[in-house]
């Protein structure tokens, strides 16, 4: 089983992206970027054409084991040709279909998870995609995933998305096992994700399928494959999207892969590099502080009591402050 580091939009930025990498190597196989977004001005924003210029992504450049993927946010098949082509042109292997995004206002906009509630354009919008990729030189070597949803509200939408995808040479088929209007809420639907793999193998659908969906423990990824088991489709999953399970422990693919559990020193070391790489491109302490307090958001389930402790972090102003919290909390609390 191959694990991949979920795209999270403002959260798995460059410098997260390559200090999980040098610091977990060889644990996750794929990084996938936050979305940038294919403007109808066909002009990236300035923060996201950053993220993902090669000069700041080095590390996936030099080691080709391990694969960085852009994700794109598009709601016609113009404009995300153009910014394939690019994405392309700065090296990259492969890009990423975002049709998952459940945030109001994309889906508004007829983006992401907003393209599941009009599948006549979305098989439309695919199909000029893949015609054009065949007919134009720069997007011939690219590989075109796709990162979806079973449906906008019932999961038996998922049985029409997956004939529209098997028609489709799409490199890789994430299916995050839940609807739009579950947004990350509510338990992960098991039954309807194994059911829609069914179908896209019935349709003739030949990508290599990604599961994702509320992977946070060995407990739960055990679980999650007795599933695919029993439904008989465990042969059929060759790779699991982490997310914000991935947040809370940065050390989850290594432990799933049988390595060591992640330590307080480990967790400590991670924390601090953060800092350093955020401070580099965010102006101000303060701002810097809360990049850190995302992190936080999931990682403070490592620590036994520590709500006052944690308090403090989210009350620093300065870096000082912050470090001092930071140093307190790992000194004061049981470390779980």
């Amino acid at each position: 089983m191959f694990f991949y580091f979920a795209p999270m939009e403002s959260i798995t930025m460059y410098p997260l992206r390559n200090i999980h990498k040098e610091m977990f190597a060889g644990s996750v196989s794929k990084y996938y970027s936050p979305f940038v977004t294919a403007a109808k001005s066909k002009h990236f924003k300035n923060r996201e054409k950053n993220d993902i210029l090669p000069i700041h992504n080095t590390p996936f450049f030099e080691d080709t084991n391990t694969s960085l993927v852009v994700q794109i946010m598009s709601g016609n098949s113009e404009t995300f040709l153009w910014a394939a082509k690019e994405i392309a042109q700065l090296g990259y292997k492969e890009i990423n279909l975002n049709l998952g995004c459940p945030a109001s206002t994309v889906v508004n906009r007829h983006k992401g998870a907003g393209l599941l509630a009009d599948t006549d354009y979305l098989d439309s919008m695919l199909s000029d995609i893949f015609e054009a990729k065949e007919k134009t030189q720069e997007l011939k070597d690219i590989e075109i995933s796709l990162k979806t949803r079973l449906g906008v509200t019932y999961e038996s939408e998922a049985e029409k998305l997956m004939e529209i995808y098997a028609k489709y040479p799409i490199s890789e088929l994430t299916v995050h096992a839940r609807v739009k209007d579950d947004f990350y809420k509510n338990t992960p639907r098991l039954d309807a994700f194994c059911n829609s793999i069914k179908r896209y193998r019935e349709c003739g659908g030949k990508a290599p399928i990604c599961y994702n969906g509320n992977i946070f423990s060995q407990k739960d990824y055990e679980n999650t494959m007795d599933k695919l088991e029993s439904s008989g489709i465990a042969s059929e999953v060759s790779s699991m999207m982490l997310g914000r399970g991935i947040l809370e422990n940065p050390a989850l693919a290594r432990e799933l892969t049988g390595g060591e559990k992640l330590s307080a020193s480990e967790l400590k070391e991670y924390l601090t590099r953060l800092y350093s790489g955020y401070e580099e491109y965010i102006p101000e302490d303060r701002n810097v502080i809360f990049k850190l307090l995302e992190h936080w958001a999931f990682i403070h389930t490592h620590f036994e009591n520590c709500d006052k402790y944690l308090k403090s972090i989210r009350k620093a102003r300065s870096k000082g402050e912050y470090l001092a919290a930071v140093r307190n909390i790992f000194a004061s609390c049981k470390f779980i």
